[in-house]
This record gives structure tokens, sequence and C-alpha cells, in this order.
């Protein structure tokens, strides 16, 4: 068997990777998971909708991610990542200049399902297949890192609000879209599918052949490195062979129970602390807060995550957003003092599970069909988070609180945290594959 020695000298390039996917992710958590909520009052006024029709296109944001994100998982592993990172982005800016055009329901459900195919194509899914193709024992770490772009894409919240202030809602579409494509597209450049064919094995070892152990020995004074230049070190499961395994589906199941609250938050959060007086400048300032507050679940979990059992640590981290969901019900006049409670709770909690879900689901099936296999975890996962907006909505809109929503949404964290603990690896396929935790 080959000697495999750490490359020495040389800046891996996956790093690269991770940065370049942390900056992606930053923008379109940004400027649409999370910053789009604070265009959703402002919207929603202009057409005089109710709280229940806006959130639709948020429930068609997250029914047309899920329907695409098994395809977006084929291609990827089939294509690469550039060439749909690169319609992707192309996508994403063109549909919020047209989501600036609107004028009617209709347009805005079409140019937001648009701008969610090319957030489809364009995160997510894709680089996460590259990031898990290009680091082995050093994945959990470097989803860590990559997920610091969204932990930390809150802070384009208040420049959103601010923005609209200033300029309006529709000319801040316009000038979004333009910086999105602007970076978006030579950032989605950087990304490659493997390391074999660059000269490298995953977490930028090589293979010392023989001449260079020669050298070793004092037998040889120039030394040959001769990385894979192959796919041959890629193990695990087929994604057909996944879906037929228990814990796929128990997975699945875990993190679309933990959706469903995470979903609802999302897309309300400004709404809920503008309906009780929260100032909307508070209330973005929320949004970054949540987002960064989820940093220190995002690295704190997945960081540890190398080094012990990560189904404990999502276990725990669901435990901490069902606590932080049912603390933000009682949000209101006089107690708005429990938004940092809501968000040292939440933020950790919902942060957590987010590189771990990709390492898990690495260390449980492999990277053979990586991709496929997280777009069709991502498909089921969808499900948990389709209606809650829309649910959300609903209650506020007929009961003028949203305090009875947060309380149930709260609640749907428990099944997660009890199918976490029980679920188990499938068998090993491979010998080398890595066993999960």
């Amino acid at each position: 068997m080959d000697n495999i020695r750490p490359k020495r000298g040389k800046f891996f390039y996956g790093w690269w990777i991770v940065i370049a996917s942390a900056l992606l992710h930053f923008l379109s958590g940004g400027a649409f998971y999370y910053g789009f909520s604070v265009f959703f009052n402002p919207i929603k006024d202009t057409f005089g909708w109710t709280s229940a029709v806006t959130s639709i296109a948020f429930t068609l944001r997250g029914f047309e991610t899920g329907v695409l994100a098994p395809v977006a998982g084929i291609l990827v592993d089939r294509v690469g990542p550039r060439r749909l990172l690169i319609t992707g982005w192309s996508i994403i800016g063109v549909g919020f200049i047209l989501m600036s055009r609107i004028d009617s329901l209709v347009a805005f459900y079409g140019s937001f399902v648009l701008i969610a195919t090319g957030m489809s194509l364009g995160s997510g899914v894709v680089m996460n297949t590259a990031i898990a193709n290009w680091f082995t024992r050093k994945r959990s770490r470097a989803l860590a890192l990559t997920f610091i772009g969204p932990g930390a894409s809150g802070l384009l919240a208040p420049l959103l609000a601010l923005s609209i202030n200033l300029i309006g809602w529709r000319d801040t579409l316009v000038v979004t879209g333009i910086a999105l494509l602007a970076t978006g597209i030579p950032l989605s450049l950087i990304i490659r599918h493997k390391p074999y064919p660059y000269g490298y094995l995953p977490d930028g070892e090589v293979r010392a052949t023989i001449s260079e152990e020669a050298e070793a020995a004092g037998n040889n004074p120039r030394p040959s490195k001769q990385p894979a230049d192959t796919g041959s070190d890629v193990t695990g499961f087929t994604a057909k062979e996944a879906l037929r395994t228990r814990a796929f589906w128990m997975l699945a199941l875990v993190f679309s129970f933990q959706q469903i609250g995470t979903s609802a938050v999302t897309v309300h959060i400004v709404p809920f602390l503008e309906s009780v007086k929260v100032s909307t400048a508070i209330a973005a300032t929320a949004v970054t807060g949540m987002t960064l507050f989820s940093l220190v679940g995002r690295l704190g979990f997945g960081l540890i995550g190398d080094f012990t059992n990560k189904r404990y640590l999502i276990a725990i981290a669901i435990t901490l957003q069902t606590i932080g969901i049912l603390i933000f019900s009682y949000v209101g006049n006089g107690s708005t003092w429990l938004i940092i409670l809501f968000l040292l709770t939440y933020g950790a909690g919902f942060g957590g599970p987010i590189p771990l879900r990709a390492a898990l689901q690495a260390d449980f099936f492999g990277v053979k069909s990586f991709g496929t296999t997280m777009g069709l975890m991502s498909m089921i996962i969808m499900l948990g988070g389709l209606a809650s907006p829309v649910i959300a909505g609903w209650i506020f809109d007929t009961s003028g609180s949203y305090v009875l929503a947060w309380q149930l949404f709260a609640l749907t964290g428990v099944p997660g945290i009890a199918l976490i603990l029980l679920a188990r690896p499938p068998g090993d396929k491979q010998e080398g594959w890595l066993r999960a935790n």
C-alpha cells in the first residue's frame, strides 16, 4: 500500500474552495435566506397582501429547492460544481432584478421561484459536495469554516433595511442583483470538483512513490511525487444503496423535524418582532444576531465534530433550538430583553447541525454519490419546512399573534432529538470507508 504523507510547502487548494464557498454562502444567506425577511413587510404593504399569502412565496421556495436538490446532486456528481454555480448565480442576479419590477402576486411568486432555482444550483448541495470530496479527516472542520459564511450573512440584513429606507425596496433589489452577479460568478470559478485530477488527495496529502521512499533511505537524490489522478479512492454507497438503508430515512426525518421551526423563524422573525412593537432597525439587527450567534454552533459543534460523536452533538443542538423557539414566543412588550436569550439558545442550536449534517452523511454513506444522496435527503427534509411559514402567517392573520405558532414549532424538534440518538450507521461497504463516530 502507498504511504500517504502531507504535501509540504504548498497551500492546499481545498482551503481556497472553503473560502470561496463561505463567501458564496454569505451572499446567498444575506440576500435571500435571512436578509429577505427585511423585504417581507415592505412588499406586503405595497400590494396589501396578507402575511399568509406573502408567505406562500417562501413555501414555493422550499418546494422548488427540495424538488431541484436531487437534480443538483445528480448533476454535481456527473459534471462537477463549477458549471452549476456559474449558471446558478447568473439566474440569481437576474431574478433579483426581475423581482424589482413585479406588479402582481403571480409575478412575485414567479421571480421568487426563479431566484430559488438559482440558489439550488448555486449553493447548498453543490458546494457541500465539493468540500466533502476535498476533505476526509478534516471534513467536519472544513464544513464548519464554510458555514461561517451564512452565519455572518445576517450582517447584510441591517444594510438591506437601511437601503430600503433610503431608496425603496425596488431599487434595493436591483442593486442587490447586480452585486450578486458581479461577485457570485468570479467566486464560482474557484470551486473544483475533486482533488485527484489536480494532483491531490483529500486533506492535501500525496502518495509517496517508491523513488521518494528510496530517497528517504538515502538512496535517491531526486525525489518523485506521484499524486493520485483518479477517483479510485472514492468509496461508499451509491445513492440507490443509501436509500435502502434505515439510517438514510432516520437522518432525513431528524432534519425534517428540525426544519419545521427554522423555516418559520427565518421567514417571520422580522414581521413577528415588528408585531410586538420592536422597531424595524432592531428587528433587522436581530436577524444579524441570529446568524452571528449561529456561528457559535456552526464553529463550536463543527470543529469538535471530527473528534466526538456527531449524533450526540446534533441532539444537543436541536435541544437548544427547541428551547430558543419557546423563549421566542414570550418576547413582547416589557420582555424585549428575551431576544438576547433567544439568540443565545436558538442561534447556537440552529447553527450546530448545519456542518454536522453533511459530515455525518459522508461518515454514514461515503462520498461516492455524495451530491445525489444529499440532494435526495434535502428533498425529504424540505417537507418539514414547507408549510410552517404559511401556518405561522395564518395564525397571525387570524389571531393577531405569533405566540401559538412558536409554541407549536418548538415542540416539533422533540422527535428529531429522539431519532438522532437512535440513528446508527449502516455496515461498512468498503474497506477504508470512514466509520461514523
